[in-house]
């Protein structure tokens, strides 16, 4: 059964008094299970060493975020954008993430952040194959659970298969619970970036003209500041000025999710999510157990290093604690890859197996008996 997303499968309630589109202001295949850690010594050598005034999420802290939207909201280059490098290409090639079905997967290498990227979600219509593998791909690719589900959506006319797609997601698909952790990333909006005065004014201006908008609103709970502004320019489309306004969006986007109150609001999961949390819980621990020691040797070498860096006269003492440190990093970084092996041969098995799968289409075969 098809899952179209068109007027007539709006709520009718949302419908009464809707005007009419002149009204309107005018405004890629499946998940990965284990983080790309196949480095190299000298890879591992380079690791990024973040630089004091940027902008970062704590390393260990696996924030995650779900993008989904409509097809030609931009999610692709956001994600690239939230990565800091090409992670999610436009094909269906890339080796920057691994998948499944229906989800790309970006996990950061200091394992601070996680990207997911829906797709088939974005897709006028949906079949229920497809409400099938979003869930369990999700499943298996946040068994942590989401901390910012990001509806992506261009700064243009709000179609009705837009709000369709988010009312179905976040009320029937996921639950209303997710709704704490919704935030709405709107694309293409250079002017609401520079001015936060001028971003909140237009969306009580939205708000005001738009019942699509308006709705919006209201499941983020009316906070303007649930919406995030970026501009994100291809980097081959000749714009000005390219660099600056990228770092401007994810500097936007990475003060959000740092701001994120996760003590408050915890991770948003779901009953599928907390069944492949459990059938892994043995796998899962292990891979946290090696990440956060590779983590604290991974910073204590970096320490060392800036220490070497402003003490010259002790420069022999030091660079053999250096490469001491960085053997002990390599070995650490080893017991990770295999814990993350692990648990990724574990996910696939959950992925086969009969009840979880059972489970699975229970829970798509009910979001789209609500949905109507």
């Amino acid at each position: 059964m098809g899952i179209a997303c068109c007027r007539q499968d709006i709520p009718q309630a949302l419908l009464q008094g809707v005007p009419g589109d002149d009204d309107c202001p005018r405004f890629s295949d499946g998940p990965s299970l284990a983080s790309p850690t196949d480095m190299s010594p000298e890879e591992e050598k380079s690791f990024p060493e973040e630089e004091e005034d940027e902008l970062a999420l704590p390393p260990g802290g696996m924030f995650t975020v779900l993008m989904f939207g409509m097809t030609g909201a931009g999610k692709s280059a956001l994600g690239n954008l939230m990565a800091g490098c090409e992670a999610f290409a436009s094909g269906d090639d890339t080796a920057s993430v691994t998948n499944l079905d229906s989800v790309m997967r970006y996990e950061a290498m200091d394992d601070s952040l996680v990207v997911l990227d829906t797709i088939g979600l974005g897709d006028t219509e949906i079949d229920q194959d497809k409400v099938v593998a979003s869930i369990r791909d999700v499943a298996l690719s946040a068994v942590n659970g989401v901390d910012a589900m990001c509806f992506v959506m261009r700064n243009a006319r709000i179609t009705d298969d837009a709000i369709a797609r988010l009312i179905y997601v976040t009320e029937y698909l996921w639950g209303s619970n997710c709704l704490l952790n919704l935030y709405v990333i709107v694309t293409f909006a250079s002017k609401y970036l520079a001015s936060r005065k001028e971003a909140n004014e237009w969306i009580e201006r939205q708000v005001e003209l738009n019942w699509r908008f308006k709705h919006i609103y209201e499941l983020v709970g009316r906070n303007p500041y649930r919406f995030l502004f970026v501009d994100n320019p291809s980097t081959d489309s000749g714009e000005p000025n390219i660099e600056e306004r990228q770092a401007a969006s994810r500097k936007a986007l990475m003060t959000a999710f740092i701001q994120h109150p996760r003590d408050v609001i915890p991770p948003f999961t779901h009953s599928v999510m907390e069944k492949a949390r459990r059938l892994v819980e043995e796998q899962k621990k292990e891979v946290e157990r090696a990440t956060e020691k590779f983590a604290q040797l991974h910073a204590a070498k970096l320490e060392r290093e800036k220490k070497r860096k402003s003490k010259r006269n002790s420069r022999r003492q030091n660079t053999a604690g250096t490469e001491q440190a960085q053997q002990a990093v390599q070995v650490a970084l080893e017991e990770k890859k295999k814990a993350q092996m692990s648990l990724t041969e574990a996910l696939l098995k959950v992925r086969s197996d009969a009840d979880f799968q059972r489970e699975v289409a229970m829970e798509a075969e009910l979001a789209t008996l609500r949905f109507g």
